[in-house]
């Protein structure tokens, strides 16, 4: 209840209704994004670790769910938009759209990004997956054996999230902050 109210509160479910709505999906994509993201809060995994979480609590609206639709909200978020950038190691997506929209419906006439917290962490991916961005380089959990990536996370002033990016996992955390800069310029 309290990441539901979260969740509407920073103008996520909004944001993604808007973007969804000239879209024809069978199933309630906001929801399946909404129970991925819980899931991750709690327990984290995979989407198919998600669907079977997902069987022992009760979520609104999110029955009916399966894991092919997480697939497919998923997909959705990684789809890549026309415009690109040169900022990031990944591709302008719909998760960009998202993060900025978010960022728009919170901004008031005194909303400044004069300071953010920036931080990056690696996470590594086990068994088949990461080829794209996979790589070995300085590993946070002690796993240089296995592909990583850097994922990097801007907080303002308030504690409110701004964005977040990708890197492979043998990008040095020293030249993530300028590209995130451009973007938060941009």
């Amino acid at each position: 209840l309290v990441f539901e109210r979260l969740w509407e509160e920073l103008g996520i479910k909004k944001v993604l209704k808007d973007l969804l709505s000239h879209r024809k999906y069978e199933f309630d994509v906001e929801r399946a994004i909404f129970l991925t993201v819980l899931h991750r809060l709690f327990v984290s995994g995979s989407d198919r670790s998600c669907d079977r979480w997902n069987r022992d609590y009760k979520i609104k609206e999110v029955e009916g769910l399966c894991l092919h639709h997480l697939y497919r909200a998923m997909s959705f978020l990684g789809e890549q938009t026309e415009e690109q950038t040169d900022a990031t190691f990944s591709p302008r997506c719909t998760k960009d759209l998202i993060e900025e929209r978010i960022f728009l419906e919170r901004r008031d006439l005194f909303t400044g990004l004069e300071l953010v917290f920036f931080d990056t962490t690696s996470i590594y991916f086990e068994g088949s997956g990461g080829d794209t961005i996979g790589q070995k380089g300085h590993s946070n959990d002690h796993r240089p054996d296995l592909n990583q990536m850097v994922v990097g996370a801007v907080i303002d002033n308030k504690g409110k999230p701004v964005c977040c990016e990708m890197w492979p996992g043998n990008t040095a955390d020293v030249k993530t902050l300028i590209p995130v800069i451009d973007r938060i310029r941009s």
